[in-house]
């Protein structure tokens, strides 16, 4: 079949199947696709394809968007023939199951030997808001190294983290910058002794490190892992 508008149709059959593998990702893993996710599943050439087609079904009012940020396509019921059931389906991943926080995915940061994070968002994760609250201010970080085992922290883990406003409250899980902005990035335990902070590794094989000039990002309220390793796959932190 050919990329052309079938009889009565107002769409193209490559943008119906870009819609149907909208339909089929969300019903299978509960969030949106990425570009290039769709692209494989309709038969497109490469992820601007994808881009380019999603344009003309947001302005047709199929679907909706936002530019420059990874998953977060919606199908909607347009004005028209083309209305149906299945793009209510798919309208809004979790719907009628709890509200959901889509948490940026930052890169990764050292628990263990820091190493640069990594700035620029990757993803975005859905998760339940009653777990890990709203989304304002949230961000995930993976986890490299394993100074942090002791409180459940594992290598491969992914860490959900709240901006602080504040200070951090003795005995707190964070994620800080040290020596600077752009230099290292590490997970570990707030401390603060005789008016001098230190970040408290959870793991006898590391020291503490000083922290006076470390930068305070967030704390981390949950603790993200595969199904199959050592604990659930989502816990808070209290």
């Amino acid at each position: 079949m050919t990329d052309s508008e079938e009889p009565g149709s107002v769409l193209t059959w490559r943008q119906r199947k870009v819609l149907q593998a909208i339909q089929d990702y969300v019903a299978a893993h509960g969030c949106s696709p990425s570009n290039r996710e769709i692209a494989e599943a309709a038969g497109l050439k490469s992820a601007s394809s994808a881009l380019h087609h999603l344009q003309e079904l947001k302005t047709a009012g199929y679907l909706s968007y936002e530019p420059g940020v990874p998953r977060t396509v919606r199908l909607r019921r347009p004005a028209g023939p083309e209305a149906g059931a299945a793009a209510d389906a798919a309208a809004v991943p979790g719907a009628g199951a709890g509200k959901v926080a889509w948490v940026p995915v930052a890169g990764q940061v050292a628990a263990g030997a820091p190493i640069p994070p990594l700035e620029s968002v990757e993803d975005r994760i859905p998760l339940p808001a009653d777990v890990v609250g709203q989304e304002e201010g949230l961000f995930i970080l993976k986890v490299v190294g394993d100074s942090m085992i002791g409180v459940g922290i594992f290598p491969g883990d992914w860490v959900v983290v709240r901006e602080l406003f504040s200070k951090p409250r003795d005995g707190d899980i964070v994620a800080a910058l040290l020596d600077g902005i752009e230099v290292e990035g590490t997970v570990k335990t707030y401390r603060k002794v005789d008016r001098r902070v230190w970040l408290m590794p959870q793991n006898p094989a590391y020291t503490p490190i000083p922290g006076d000039k470390a930068v305070i990002r967030g704390k981390v309220v949950a603790v993200l892992r595969r199904v199959g390793q050592r604990a659930p796959s989502l816990h808070p932190l209290t």
